[in-house]
């Protein structure tokens, strides 16, 4: 499970350990420590890795199937919204707070810097 929960990080996410242990709520040591195998992930922590990004915990425990979950588009939504009402951010909730309160014109306004943002990219 050591190597599964290092390429997860690596290849997958792209995290460095303490970005991966601040998001799951762990030390960076502890990380280091599980991916070395000197400390076994506890059922918490597989938990918490599933749910913060999407992982198929069968995958995660014995490598069989697929490293995500395959959510509907309403699934992924509630997934989503799941996170950010449990996230700490005040930023992160004010924006979409502003956002829900934006009438149709305004909308347009964002649909239109969207647009563009993307073409810069």
């Amino acid at each position: 499970m050591k190597e599964r929960l290092r390429d997860l990080r690596t290849k997958h996410l792209r995290l460095t350990q303490q970005e991966f242990a601040d998001s799951i709520k762990l030390s960076r040591s502890n990380v280091g420590n599980i991916e070395s195998g000197i400390v076994q992930l506890t059922q918490r922590n597989i938990d918490a890795i599933c749910e913060k990004f999407n992982v198929n915990e069968g995958w995660l425990k014995t490598g069989e199937g697929e490293v995500f979950l395959n959510l509907s588009p309403e699934e992924e939504f509630d997934m989503l919204v799941g996170r950010l009402y449990a996230d700490d951010d005040s930023f992160k909730k004010n924006i979409i707070r502003a956002m829900l309160k934006l009438n149709d014109e305004d909308w347009l306004v964002v649909k239109k810097f969207t647009e563009e943002l993307k073409k810069g990219m």
